[in-house]
């Protein structure tokens, strides 16, 4: 497991991933996912300036996107078990140490790092985030949760054109998705992590939704190459990688010279 799922949701993400098409802003959808105990309460983020309040976010764990999902689906039971597991994360040592943290960062810094749109520059912070990350995507990969309706496939971006970028899991698969969810996701350059949500509603339609991801090893955040996943091919080694990248060769000018008996 080297790529996880962004493990921090704001209420937006719940609130679409529950009712699709919405404005992210209602509170009704909200309202009808915690009535159910299909998502959590939060936890707040409260940021102070100089010693002022400069902002104030709710955050959540990133499960509650598959508790509003299963939700969505009519999948109660497991709504509940989603729920109730980004309860425990919520409530978790790491998780506070998360809150403590950002209470002491500037409002736009931890405006940026909660949606994704930048990682996070602070060591402690990375370690925090990364650690969050490594456990949400073991819960995720659960057996109890081995029945849900929707496909999560996560990995790197392999190549950007116009239009599409294309999202190549660890175990080699590929998915083409639009490139506007990808910058939607804050995730569109090649090497990036970067998860696709598909859930089906029937036979002819499918909701595809861009989640940030992020690596769990800092020796991970390498650029991207396709030839270590390829079945039956060595990982290339710097020799190779200078010769495709086009290494220029040391100059050489021939000079005539004459050569007298």
């Amino acid at each position: 497991m080297k790529v996880a799922l962004w493990p921090i949701a704001l209420r937006s993400d719940l609130v679409q991933a529950f009712r699709p098409g919405e404005p992210a802003e209602r509170e009704g959808p909200f309202r009808t996912l915690r009535k159910h105990g299909w998502a959590t309460r939060g936890v707040s983020l409260h940021i102070r300036q100089g010693g002022r309040a400069s902002g104030q976010w709710v955050v959540f764990s990133a499960l509650n996107l598959g508790a509003a999902i299963c939700a969505r689906n009519g999948d109660a039971q497991t709504a509940l078990a989603f729920a109730a597991a980004a309860q425990r994360i919520e409530e978790s040592i790491a998780f506070a140490r998360l809150v403590k943290i950002f209470a002491q960062l500037p409002a736009s810094t931890v405006s940026q790092i909660v949606e994704a749109a930048r990682l996070p520059e602070v060591d402690e912070l990375t370690s925090v985030v990364r650690a969050l990350a490594a456990r949400t995507e073991r819960v995720r990969l659960q057996r109890r949760f081995a029945g849900q309706r929707f496909d999560v496939h996560l990995g790197r971006i392999s190549s950007a054109a116009e239009g599409y970028v294309v999202v190549t899991s660890e175990s080699g698969l590929s998915v083409a998705i639009p490139q506007i969810l990808a910058r939607g996701a804050h995730r569109e350059r090649v090497g990036e992590c970067l998860a696709v949500i598909k859930s089906q509603i029937h036979a002819r339609e499918l909701i595809v939704r861009a989640v940030p991801g992020v690596a769990l090893d800092p020796e991970l955040d390498k650029p991207y190459s396709p030839f270590d996943r390829v079945p039956g091919f060595e990982p290339i080694n710097r020799a190779d990688a200078d010769y495709l990248r086009g290494q220029p060769v040391p100059l050489t000018i021939q000079v005539p010279v004459s050569i007298e008996q």
